[in-house]
């Protein structure tokens, strides 16, 4: 009987092998691999021949291009249409681990990688040269992957010390893009630039960080800058020591396509950067769940035609405001913890100049006003809130005559704030 058994389990191991040897074998023969036709991957060797030459190969012959752990120099822009191109499935990207294959682009005329439509890249790490401790400025260079299509994919990757992370090229119909568990560190200028997704396109745990806290990022840079998209929907993404994390525009620089954002963005956050989210222009949004801890302004909405909505988020500033309404359609915020934390700065929690407002059931804390409403405010609805702020200091200063109401919140002067050495002043 045990005779029996040992046969009985060799042969089904014996099967199970054969079964994955034979899987394994389909899926390498259904790809197409770039060290079968000429790369080196040695780090020195220019690879751009083999790589063109792989992906017109894949085309022809409808199977996929697989580029093995290496290092590959590339000079020239390397053209997706219809094909995946990846790394060894599900790699891992953390920037400061070498586990993926790696293209070391030298040129600087071009991205080096263009996406057009139904095209798929994943599994890469996207290399440039190391800025020197002593650059204090970069020279304007094309992106390391530009999106020029619909149906494009690309994920987990990591890119280092591009000039521009992911964008699209501003012109084209990007429709249906997914971008999923992407690492960017050492960004110079914007990390993902995205503009004319007509429609719903999906933005996922996305990291865009400016390592070594490179002063000149973090008054120019811009994690994410976002123009025309239709029910995009935006999750997990991160923002650090940018000058913007998250900025919104009707209007971006080099692109055609004009118009705002409708969408959702959702556990977001930004940090060490000036400002968080900054909203200029006809954008329709609902914002929740994030964290936004800012040098200024964690919320910035700079437009008579913006309609934010805003729940269970964080946002603390230092310098500044918080919340910053120079104008709006409307803005509602409900459910967030607003901090205005440094004594040395005089500025209200929030700043209401223009448009309507809603703020209810909020924990604000301040070392100075909690809330400042100006002349220019259309409507406001401030109620439920907890507000604490220093003694003898105006919790709320209003210099609105217009439509309004203030009233059932609990004013608290927390322990925190006293006493204070510096005398109270109100406007």
């Amino acid at each position: 009987m045990k005779n029996k058994l040992k046969q009985i389990w060799l042969l089904a191991t014996i099967i199970i092998f054969f079964l994955s040897e034979t899987k394994g074998f389909a899926i390498m023969n259904d790809m197409i691999n770039v060290c079968d036709v000429g790369a080196k991957g040695d780090g020195l060797t220019d690879d751009t021949t083999a790589f063109i030459d792989a992906v017109v190969k894949g085309q022809t012959e409808g199977k996929h291009v697989y580029v093995p752990r290496g290092r590959y120099v590339i000079s020239k822009t390397i053209n997706l249409k219809n094909i995946v191109l990846s790394g060894p499935d599900g790699g891992a990207w953390p920037s400061d681990i070498e586990s993926l294959p790696s293209i070391l682009p030298v040129h600087t005329d071009s991205p080096a990688f263009n996406l057009s439509a139904g095209s798929s890249l994943r599994g890469i790490d996207i290399s440039y040269p190391k800025p020197g401790k002593a650059v204090k400025e970069i020279k304007p260079r094309p992106a390391a992957i530009v999106v020029s299509g619909i149906g494009v994919f690309i994920s987990n990757l990591r890119i280092r010390y591009a000039w521009d992370g992911i964008i699209a090229d501003g012109k084209s119909n990007v429709g249906r893009l997914n971008i999923e568990n992407v690492f960017m560190a050492g960004i110079q200028n914007i990390g993902v630039r995205m503009t004319g997704t007509w429609d719903v396109p999906h933005l996922s745990n996305i990291e865009v960080w400016n390592s070594g806290n490179n002063q000149f990022v973090l008054q120019n840079g811009t994690g994410f800058l976002l123009g025309r998209n239709d029910l995009m929907r935006m999750t997990d993404c991160f923002a650090y020591g940018m000058r913007y994390g998250f900025l919104f525009q009707d209007s971006i620089d080099d692109c055609k396509i004009k118009g705002g954002t409708w969408g959702v963005m959702n556990g977001c956050s930004s940090d060490f950067c000036i400002n968080g989210i900054v909203i200029q222009g006809s954008h329709r949004l609902s914002i929740s769940g994030g964290l936004f801890m800012n040098h200024k302004e964690c919320l910035v909405i700079d437009s008579t035609k913006a309609k934010i909505r805003v729940s269970c988020c964080e946002l603390k500033t230092n310098g500044a405001p918080a919340v910053y309404v120079k104008n709006t359609a409307h803005l509602l915020l409900n459910g967030c913890t607003i901090m205005r934390d440094m004594k040395a700065h005089k500025f209200p929690a929030v700043l209401l100049e223009g448009g309507d407002t809603v703020l209810t059931g909020n924990s604000i804390e301040s070392t100075y006003t909690g809330i400042e409403i100006k002349p220019g405010v259309r409507n406001v609805l401030i109620q439920g809130n907890i507000i604490q702020a220093p003694e003898n200091i105006q919790v709320v200063i209003d210099k609105n005559t217009e439509s309004k109401v203030v009233s059932t919140n609990n004013i608290t002067r927390s322990p925190k704030y006293l006493p204070s050495t510096e005398p109270a002043t109100q406007e």
